[in-house]
């Protein structure tokens, strides 16, 4: 999303506009909750404030990716990314929050998070390149 300029029209960019708190919220709530990872490194499962802290905070961010993509002026050129690409952040966001639920040792969580957001990023990205969105092109100005 970055360098991608919203629509310009009232609906989308307000949407653009206030979705970035809770997608803010959620990257500040993640770095809170590494230092009750890190304080709880030696347990065996991952308290559970902290654990569900860090599973609905990734989540809250691939949901919020998920409201963002639509609110972007080129957006609608990528009618056949829309779907599969809206559906692996979906599922990503669910199997966050199941994380969170399962409570794993702060390692294992915290790795599964950090997969979690890595194939998101691996699919969009290709999905972009099989596409050729992201090699031809140039950003405006």
């Amino acid at each position: 999303m970055a360098r991608r300029m919203p629509l310009e029209a009232g609906h989308s960019l307000a949407t653009w506009i206030f979705v970035h708190l809770p997608l803010s919220m959620a990257v500040a709530a993640a770095g809170a909750g590494m230092v009750g990872l890190v304080e709880h490194a030696a347990d065996e499962r991952t308290p559970v404030a902290v654990s569900w802290l860090m599973g609905g905070s990734v989540a809250v961010m691939l949901v919020t990716t998920v409201v963002l993509l639509p609110t972007l002026a080129d957006y609608d050129r990528r009618l056949s990314l829309r779907t599969s690409v809206q559906t692996v952040l979906t599922t990503a966001a669910a199997g966050a929050l199941v994380v969170g639920w399962a409570r794993p040792a702060p390692w294992l969580l915290a790795l599964i998070l950090l997969l979690l957001l890595f194939v998101t990023w691996v699919f969009a990205f290709v999905r972009w390149l099989s596409e050729g969105f992201l090699i031809n092109e140039r950003p405006a100005g």
